[in-house]
Order: structure tokens, then C-alpha cells, then sequence
């Protein structure tokens, strides 16, 4: 640990371990809002803050649905004021972290205003959307605080052997654009547009008077449902070589293993996904891939944020 932080270190140890509580608890109500959206609860209560203009409501399973994910949301949001206020308490840790832990008090306010819209607006594509995304960059932020909170209380010496920066950027960015595009899936509801996999549907056509099956795996991309679902296959395949290039170059490196890891959440991902298109959207499938693609950025962020930090602490 840096010296000039050393007297704080129980201080920084506490701060790292509320920090942890703090983005679990996020991905947590982060899971629960695609459950809530796979059983077509969004609309259970159709008002917001309050729900059928009570507290608590009646008990109804889709009602309780939506009831449940914003207590958690709002346990989550009481848990990050009292974060919020240690950092702000302990004046190393203020110095070091308040400009991120502002970022995440700006994105979690936008965070509850978007979910109070996605209500509102009648789950508007892209206001759900946006309430995805913006959740997504607000698990980032935190994810950021705990990694560099991690590795500046630890003594680990900085990693030597990595592969590239820009590579790992390239594969982050793409993750969170996939997701982006499985978010207008969802919202705009072309998940069931092609149901076969690895090809879109089978059209039944006349040929010289006969009936035949003729496998379409390349629909029209003018037809916006298809261009929808198609680009998010598209990106998926695209991801693939991606991040097996990733996994190779990280081949006798410190995030050989992770990178291996990511490989195969994106191969896991990719045969939900054909899951979801085979037995048409089931619930356990359908909540199963949304959080696969949280997991999945996460991973690569936490894999680009591996050495940064230990590097930079190491010349601090």
C-alpha cells in the first residue's frame, strides 16, 4: 500500500469491502429487471414511485415482480448514499475516488429517473434501452472504484506479461454495443422474428409445382425486425473471433486464463441465444442470457483494469 495511505489502511479495507457489497447489490437489481421483462411484469404497477397508489401492494405475482426489483433498486440506492458518505468521510479515499463516485451519483439519479420513465412512457423502446445501458455504465464506474481500491491497498507487484491495451478496448467495446443491440431486441420485441438457429426460418416455396423447404440465412436486412435480429446474431459471430483473438494473444500471460473465461461465457451466450430462438423465449433462458452479457462485461473490464491500476500505484 502507498505510504502516504498506510494510517487509513482499516479504513481502505472497509471501503474496498462496501464497495463489493455495493456493485452485487447493483447486478443483482441489474438481473432482476430482465426477469421482470421476460414475465411481462414492466407494466404490473402502472404508476411510479408507488404502485397501484400504495406502498405495498396487493400480492399478485406479476405485481410483486416489479415490487420487488425497486426495493431492491432502492435498498441498492440507501446502500450507495451510505457509501457515498464514507468515501466522502475519509479524506484519502475522497481524494482518490471522488470525481468516479460523483460519475456514479450523477448515473444513478439519471438511473431512477429512466426507471421512473420506463413506466411513465409505457416501456418506450428507447427508454428501456437507455435505463439498460445507462445501468451498465454505472456498474462500470463502481466496478472501477472497487479494482483500483483493490489493488491499492494490496502489495501485489504490477503484471509483466499482458496482452494489449487496445485489443482488450476493442472487445469491451464491442460487448457493451452487443449488448446495446440485444437491448433493441428485446425492447422492440423481435426476438421470435427468426426462429431457427444458426439459419432465420425455413420458407415453403413452389418449384415446378412441389412444395419445398428453403432455409433463409441471410434475410432481407431492408426489413427492419430482421435487420434487428439479424445484427445482434451478427455481432455475436463477430464477437467470437474477437475475443478467441484475445484468448490467444493472452496465451502465457496473467489474463490467459480470464480471457479463456471469456471465451467460453461467449460461447455459453451464444448457445442461450439459441436457446431462446429454439423453445421461444423462455423465462429461465431469457433471464440466463441477460445477465450471461452483464457477466461478460464485466469480465472485460475487470481484465482491462487487471494491470492499469497496479501500474499506476507501482510508480505512484
Amino acid at each position: 500500500m502507498r505510504p502516504d495511505l498506510a494510517k487509513d489502511r482499516q479504513k481502505w479495507l472497509r471501503f474496498v469491502r462496501f464497495s463489493h457489497i455495493l456493485w452485487i447489490l447493483t447486478l443483482i437489481t441489474m438481473v432482476l429487471g430482465p426477469y421482470v421483462r421476460a414475465e411481462d411484469a414492466g407494466l404490473a404497477c402502472p404508476d411510479w414511485p408507488l404502485c397501484f397508489g400504495h406502498v405495498v401492494p396487493p400480492y399478485e405475482y406479476r405485481v410483486y415482480l416489479e415490487f420487488i426489483h425497486r426495493v431492491v433498486a432502492g435498498f441498492m440506492g440507501l446502500v450507495f448514499l451510505g457509501w457515498l458518505f464514507y468515501l466522502i468521510s475519509v479524506p484519502s479515499i475522497r481524494r482518490t475516488f471522488i470525481r468516479p463516485a460523483l460519475l456514479a451519483f450523477v448515473l444513478l439519479a439519471v438511473q431512477i429517473l429512466l426507471g421512473g420513465a420506463t413506466i411513465t412512457e409505457l416501456l418506450n423502446p428507447y427508454v428501456v434501452k437507455s435505463h439498460l445501458l445507462n445501468a451498465i455504465l454505472y456498474l462500470a464506474v463502481l466496478l472501477y472504484i472497487w479494482k483500483k481500491g483493490r489493488a491499492i491497498v494490496s502489495d501485489a507487484p504490477a503484471p509483466m506479461a499482458v496482452p494489449p491495451r487496445w485489443l482488450q478496448t476493442v472487445v469491451l467495446v464491442a460487448i457493451f454495443f452487443q449488448i446495446f443491440l440485444g437491448g433493441r431486441v428485446s425492447t422492440n420485441l423481435v426476438g421470435e422474428v427468426c426462429m431457427e438457429f444458426p439459419a432465420c426460418y425455413v420458407q415453403h416455396v413452389e418449384v415446378d409445382g412441389e412444395v419445398v423447404a428453403k432455409t433463409v440465412y441471410f434475410p432481407s436486412m431492408h426489413d427492419r425486425p430482421y435487420e434487428m435480429h439479424m445484427s445482434h446474431r451478427y455481432m455475436g459471430y463477430t464477437l467470437v473471433i474477437l475475443v478467441a483473438l484475445l484468448a490467444s494473444w493472452s496465451i502465457g500471460t496473467i489474463l490467459a486464463a480470464r480471457n479463456g473465461l471469456l471465451l467460453a461465457l461467449l460461447l455459453v451466450q451464444i448457445a442461450l441465444g439459441a436457446f431462446n430462438v429454439k423453445w421461444s423465449l423462455p423465462v429461465p433462458v431469457t433471464v440466463m442470457h441477460s445477465f450471461t452479457a452483464i457477466v461478460l462485461f464485466m469480465v472485460a473490464w475487470l481484465n482491462l483494469l487487471e494491470f492499469r491500476y497496479h501500474e499506476h500505484d507501482s510508480h505512484t
